[in-house]
């Protein structure tokens, strides 16, 4: 039992070890980042979709990087109220403009025909005469977007994109956003796992519910959405 104890003590020393190393090696990548960034100046274009992750990324951008920025987000359906609060933040609070623009997503439907992310952000390039993009995309958000991230740091030179929170756990981007007092908008505040740019079904009924005139906005905009919660509100009953 003395053995058992012993090894099992072992085990524990290990794994606390090997937590704080993570721990300072991932606080090292996001210095290193930030380190990167704010050594460049070229012109970038910030894709800021009101979530979480790009608040802290914007916060980020505005604070360390030196170069000529634009903002722009990317709309599901253009002036929604619970949006424009959160644009309207950040604006008055950075003295900044965001452009809006229309969604690869929303294209799709208005043009009959797929349109792609990187058709937005090419078209904002030539728009706006900035090959960088600016991202709030995180490593560790989904396998998906590890794999997709493999070999790239925060600055791909390749592509041509900043990943100012590459780094950053959910944990780190929730504590970052606290200290600094960013705005979020309902998504965060309310339990959803993905801001609500593009509401799945219980995000439509949750601004069916609390933006009665957001929705008809939605609704005359994408018809067929209507009849997914419709189908919720049935079964509810």
């Amino acid at each position: 039992s003395k053995r058992l104890l012993r090894h099992s003590g072992i085990h524990v020393q290990c794994a606390r070890r090997w937590f704080w190393f993570k721990r300072r090696l991932m606080i090292r990548n996001i210095f290193y980042s930030i380190k990167n960034i704010s050594a460049l100046d070229y012109p970038c274009i910030v894709a800021f979709s009101t979530g979480r992750d790009s608040a802290v990324m914007l916060d980020l951008m505005m604070k360390n990087y030196k170069g000529n920025m634009t903002f722009v987000y990317y709309y599901f359906v253009p002036n929604l109220e619970y949006k424009e609060r959160i644009l309207c933040f950040y604006e008055k609070k950075y003295g900044i403009k965001i452009e809006r623009r229309p969604s690869w997503s929303t294209l799709s439907y208005m043009l009959g025909r797929k349109i792609g992310q990187s058709d937005c952000i090419n078209d904002s390039r030539h728009e706006f005469n900035a090959s960088w993009i600016a991202l709030g995309t995180r490593r560790c958000e989904s396998l998906t977007r590890r794999g997709i991230l493999s070999g790239i740091d925060s600055v791909d030179e390749k592509n041509k994109y900043f990943y100012p929170v590459i780094e950053f756990t959910s944990k780190q981007i929730a504590s970052y956003a606290r200290l600094h007092n960013l705005a979020l908008g309902e998504e965060n505040r309310n339990g959803f796992q993905h801001d609500l740019s593009v509401p799945d079904d219980y995000g439509l009924l949750y601004i069916k519910n609390q933006y009665p005139s957001d929705y008809k906005k939605i609704i005359e905009t994408f018809p067929a959405l209507e009849a997914k919660v419709k189908i919720i509100e049935m079964y509810r009953r």
